[in-house]
């Protein structure tokens, strides 16, 4: 007892001499800044240096600004570099405050541009652009200012290459070096390391829910990165890192408005008092979408009539879109909060049927009418501490989310599909007799995890040096609640049935364990690392996965070369497996539903990049070849690892940045020599007549370049320009229609056939072999060259803005997986008035 007495006495005093210290530390940089505002600035930097080393966390950071700043006052340039260098490696993220001289600003940013940029991401530590195992991409928020893009996918289409929007009539979408699926669920979107990818869908969509405002810089890893990340970093990362209160140093807000019902507010707080920084932001938006007149679209094809004559294009839904969050951080301790509400109203039935609807006739599930829609909660609480040359990171994650697939089947009954779909007696009928059909899916999700990062730095000798990476993470996830109706006659539904509802309900455990060694030589880096994955399903079957990673790189002054291997992977996601689950118990059969196992991509990539070269111009240029196997691909009901991806290309980026004008250029060629589409299952008599290989792009083009200007114009005037250009896209896909046909012409000459009625036989045997060399849909899009202008006028603390996408209205199309070709987006334009306080 005693012994416990003394003990908890020892801690008391220790955590009282640990809290004495910070606030005697306070009070001498109070009384710093306080000499330093009066003119004291060598009393103030002599008390400064003296106990600089008793400074932590921000506070540290407070008295490396201010020395600098002491040291700039005696115009002292060498010293002010000095401290604003160590100021940056204690926060590689650091801005300027707007009451900051402008000589100490330029200092700055002068060192960051000598550092070429510092990211987290690729290593999990602080590292410059040439340094990184694998070609990254880094999106700053004037970069994002200046292309106009009005939701994240936008930006990311914008900087990054190898991304293009694709459009499969469903969620806000963006593909990688050709890989995608109907929702974007091939790269991994985090906020500040926190993953966003739901764990039940593995789905998170670059839309409107990303409040723009609040990001500070955008990094991505463009290739696989499962060796730090686990699944769904199959084809990249994107890591969103927010602004820090001291950045923001006040509020600012502001208004939009536009030409398609668009109304969108952005707001954000910050500030940072000593040790405390806090952000709290917040973004809502909405529009009506454009009317778009559908009546000649399709023309060409038999047996297709639209049957409304308008759909809406790029609509949001009923419900405004928002994304509302906080951050506060305090020493080594940093929590963050995030809810976001996203909603996407499809234009068009599901599927290659793609016809227009009426979407005001459907009914509504829980509030809300057909649509995408995803309402999520995120909460990390993390700790960071550093002991002489070992930094660790604990953090602790919650995620909470409501996720809703409402689709259009169609206005119209579809009997043809009650040949084909292997659905219970009862829903057969309904697709033969009623209109107004529809599919609803809804699953309530929770998951929580628990992670260790650890660095530690050494040096051996003068030349060599180096860091050892570690980590181990836990995740838990578990689906609720699960509903899964078909409706019809727009108003009614099939009641719901339990087993369904229970077949749906599920969790799951995964668990991780990485390493990586990151050594220099001289000019040499070797960057390895390797990360195991253990996943307990809901069905008691294991997933083990190992993910390795390897480059080699020659650092010079002015560029450098990098030569990588990776391997990454992604698990099926859960709700893919449990459709399989539902489409058997549906059609009532004994067979096992379909196995789905983890979706996985070797990739070689090797880069040449110049820095610097000339002042203020950087390059790089990247070739890759990426094998991608097991790719999921969806039928009507259910998935299959149906599909492989060989591709191969080029990325070229450059930037030229000078204190008034800002240029930002990249160009991708793509070729993908092996692709597949889904196998329908058709009879095996007429499997000769049809092929699912594809040997070229699939809804990719093999060209596609952007160029981002910003001007300076005047000291009140901004001005910036966004040109995309995409060369001819190839769609392949199942035509639904089509299959169908073959495969009752097919069943027709069977019936015929076998009641001895030679001539029919004979007719419907040639209208299924005729048909069936049509069941892929292959469609072209042209080229097209995409304007987007907009600038900002600021007088005093008051801006207004003015944007405008596709200035010249052209008219193109995209598509995805499993649909048609889908027109895009026209004229838009919107107009902003902003504040800062």
């Amino acid at each position: 007892m005693k012994k416990s007495i003394t003990i908890l006495l020892f801690l008391l005093s220790a955590s009282l001499v640990h809290a004495q210290n910070d606030t005697r530390m306070r009070e001498v940089y109070v009384q710093a800044e306080s000499d330093y505002q009066v003119g004291r600035i060598e009393q103030a930097r002599e008390a400064l240096m003296e106990n600089l080393s008793s400074f932590h966390g921000n506070l540290r950071q407070n008295a490396l600004h201010l020395i600098a700043l002491s040291h700039l006052a005696s115009y002292d340039i060498k010293q002010t570099e000095q401290y604003a260098k160590q100021l940056l490696q204690e926060n590689p993220y650091y801005t300027p405050s707007s009451n900051d001289p402008a000589a100490f600003v330029d200092i700055i940013n002068s060192i960051k541009a000598g550092m070429t940029a510092t990211i987290t991401t690729a290593s999990s530590q602080a590292e410059s652009l040439a340094e990184v195992p694998v070609p990254t991409t880094l999106i700053t928020a004037e970069m994002i200012e200046f292309s106009g893009a009005r939701n994240l996918q936008e930006v990311l289409a914008a900087y990054v290459p190898g991304m293009n929007i694709i459009d499969c009539n469903d969620d806000i979408n963006i593909a990688m070096r050709g890989i995608y699926s109907n929702t974007q669920e091939k790269i991994l979107i985090m906020l500040n390391g926190h993953r966003m990818n739901s764990f039940a869908t593995n789905t998170s969509a670059p839309d409107y829910s990303v409040s723009l405002e609040k990001i500070k810089q955008i990094e991505v890893l463009r290739g696989p990165a499962s060796s730090l990340y686990g699944g769904v970093a199959l084809t990249a990362v994107v890591n969103i890192i927010t602004k820090q209160g001291a950045d923001v140093d006040g509020m600012q807000a502001k208004a939009t408005t536009g030409n398609h019902g668009q109304i969108k507010v952005d707001a954000l707080f910050g500030k940072r008092y000593f040790d405390i920084d806090m952000l709290i932001w917040g973004s809502v938006y909405r529009n009506s979408g454009e009317k778009y007149n559908v009546t000649n679209e399709r023309k060409g094809e038999s047996q297709v009539s639209m049957p409304v004559d308008y759909v809406r294009i790029g609509r949001v839904g009923d419900h405004p879109t928002y994304d509302f969050g906080l951050q506060l951080g305090y020493k080594g301790i940093q929590f963050m909060y995030d809810t976001h509400f996203s909603q996407i109203v499809s234009p068009f039935t599901l599927a290659s049927l793609a016809l227009s609807y009426d979407y005001d006739r459907y009914r509504t599930f829980n509030g809300l009418a057909p649509c995408f829609s995803v309402y999520s909660h995120h909460a990390d609480l993390s700790y960071s501490h550093k002991l002489g040359d070992l930094s660790l990171k604990v953090s602790a994650t919650y995620d909470k989310s409501d996720l809703t697939r409402y689709q259009v089947v169609s206005d119209a009954a579809v009997p043809t599909l009650s040949l084909i779909l292997p659905l219970p007696e009862a829903m057969l009928d309904m697709f033969t007799n009623s209109g107004g059909l529809s599919r609803y899916v809804n699953g309530q999700e929770q998951d929580y995890g628990f992670q260790l990062k650890g660095n530690y730095a050494y040096t051996l000798g003068d030349d060599h040096k180096g860091n050892i990476g570690f980590g181990a993470e836990f995740d838990h996830f578990q689906l609720d609640d699960f509903r899964y109706q078909i409706g019809y006659n727009f108003e009614e539904a099939i009641p719901e049935s339990p087993t369904l509802r229970d077949a749906g309900i599920g969790r799951e455990n995964s668990a991780d364990a990485y390493l990586q060694l990151k050594h220099q030589w001289r000019s040499f880096i070797l960057n390895a690392g390797m990360r195991y994955d253990y996943k307990s399903r809901y069905d008691h079957s294991k997933i083990r996965e190992l993910s390795p990673r390897i480059a080699l790189i020659l650092l010079r002054p002015k560029w450098s070369v990098r030569l990588s291997y990776s391997k990454s992977f992604v698990d099926a996601p859960y709700i893919y497996r449990k459709a399989n689950v539902m489409t058997t118990l549906m059609s009532e059969s004994s067979a096992d539903p379909i196995p789905l196992s983890p979706e996985r991509v070797h990739s070689f990539q090797l880069s040449f990049a110049g820095n610097n070269w000339k002042k203020g111009f950087d390059f790089e240029i990247n070739g890759f070849y990426n094998r991608a196997t097991d790719l999921i691909l969806t039928s009507l009901l259910d998935y299959s690892n149906a599909s492989q991806n060989k591709t191969c290309g080029v990325e070229l980026m450059a930037s030229y940045k000078q204190p008034q004008f800002s240029a930002n250029w990249n160009l991708t060629w793509t070729h993908t020599f092996r692709s597949n589409l889904i196998d329908l299952g058709l009879p095996e008599a007429l499997s000769a007549d049809y092929s699912n290989i594809i040997d070229t792009n699939n809804n990719t083009p093999a060209i596609m370049s952007n160029l981002v200007l910003g001007w300076q114009a005047t000291p009140q005037l901004k001005l910036h320009t966004h040109l995309c250009f995409e060369g001819r896209q190839e769609s392949f896909n199942a035509d639904l229609e089509k299959y169908i046909h073959s495969y009752v012409s097919y069943y027709q000459y069977l019936t015929y056939e076998s009641m001895g009625m030679t001539e029919q036989a004979d007719a419907a045997w040639k209208e299924a072999l005729s048909t069936v060399k049509y069941v892929t849909l292959h469609k072209e899009m042209s080229a097209r060259a995409i304007l987007n202008l907009g600038g900002e006028y600021a007088l005093g603390n008051i801006t207004f803005g003015l944007n405008i996408h596709n200035l010249l209205g052209t008219r193109y199309y995209r598509s995805g997986m499993n649909t048609n070709i889908i027109p895009q987006q026209g004229r838009w334009f919107t107009a902003s008035i902003g504040i800062k306080i």
